[in-house]
């Protein structure tokens, strides 16, 4: 029912206790998201100066060009010439995330729960819509960027339309690639001059399934695969399972992306980071419990007849709105259509 109707006071009522509840509010932790958090104070330290306007869409994040030229045979010169390098810009793209609810004055007078309850459980709710709202941008986010140049030629295939590296799954036969995946996508990643560079690998949920099983294979087992293991992150994204059918991978689809390669970039106004309250309007931040990331915070009376809301007729709202301005990136690279993200899958 709408509006706490359900625990208005009209006979005896109790409230169950939060874990009790957990169930009802239960949500994944926004891995792939925290991830990219958490490369993003090491990629771009100064991303919050990029930004200093909510009318600036755009900013710069400037890197040096890599210079490829071959090497001379002629011998030393005396009117050698050489050329000059160069740098680019990256330039992020921003996009408002928000969620909002609105709570009245009178609304708890009938209720079974106080007035801070019925609030503390939009926040609640707040919490979860954004650590799912996030992830699925974030899971989106590295799929749809996945490198469309692969160099790699063995142990597997480059499939140029789906922008995928295919791994021939053989389970008949343990020195097959199947049994080999990781191994290959560490070779792969080498081959792409990743090499030395530790590895964060998304997995959908098949992918996850059988390198958490294969990592297991330990010394003690007649079939030892857990020698590959070592020095990657799995990350298990349930975002990915539809992502990688829509691709017709349906027996395991993982994305490996080299650490410091990728990063989230967060803003809210100035106004909102030092509190500033008017007659009428907040603005606040409040921290986000699932990613640690500070949210703007807005939020503004209006006088209001809530009656058919559960409320009475001379009442007031409060309209509230939480938000970030949120960019994804990858490390810039001038090969066209190449991204650190490069995508794998099994094919039988």
């Amino acid at each position: 029912m709408a509006n706490f109707t359900a625990a208005n006071l009209v006979k005896y009522q109790a409230k169950i206790t939060q874990m009790f509840q957990r169930g009802e509010l239960r949500f994944r932790d926004p891995a792939v998201f925290n991830f990219l958090r958490r490369s993003t104070e090491i990629m771009i330290p100064s991303h919050k100066e990029i930004k200093n306007s909510a009318k600036r869409t755009t900013g710069e994040v400037n890197y040096f060009n890599r210079s490829s030229r071959s090497l001379g045979t002629g011998g030393e010169t005396y009117n050698h010439t050489g050329t000059k390098g160069d740098s680019s810009v990256l330039v992020p793209s921003w996009v408002v995330r928000d969620d909002k609810f609105y709570f009245s004055l009178k609304q708890a007078n009938e209720s079974v729960f106080s007035l801070d309850d019925e609030v503390m459980s939009e926040m609640i709710n707040v919490n979860i819509n954004f650590a799912e709202g996030l992830e699925s941008a974030a899971a989106t986010f590295i799929h749809s960027n996945r490198s469309g140049v692969n160099t790699a030629t063995r142990e597997g295939t480059f499939n140029g339309t789906n922008d995928v590296f295919e791994v021939t799954e053989d389970v008949t036969n343990i020195n097959a690639t199947g049994w080999r995946a990781i191994q290959i996508t560490k070779s792969t990643m080498d081959t792409n001059k990743w090499r030395g560079v530790p590895l964060t690998v998304i997995c959908d949920t098949v992918a996850f399934n059988k390198f958490e099983a294969q990592a297991n294979q330990g010394g003690g087992n007649s079939n030892n695969l857990s020698f590959q293991f070592s020095g990657i992150e799995f990350i298990k994204s349930v975002e990915l399972d539809a992502l990688a059918v829509a691709l017709s991978y349906a027996t395991g689809y993982w994305i490996a992306v080299p650490m410091g390669s990728a990063a989230t970039l967060d803003w809210i106004p100035v106004q909102n980071r030092n509190g500033i309250e008017t007659k009428v309007n907040k603005y606040g931040t409040v921290i986000h419990p699932s990613t640690g990331m500070t949210l703007g915070t807005h939020e503004y009376p209006a006088r209001a007849d809530e009656s058919s809301n559960n409320s009475e007729n001379q009442d007031v709202k409060f309209e509230s709105q939480i938000f970030v301005y949120n960019s994804f990136n990858l490390s810039p690279l001038t090969t066209a259509d190449e991204t650190p993200a490069q995508a794998f899958a099994f094919v039988p």
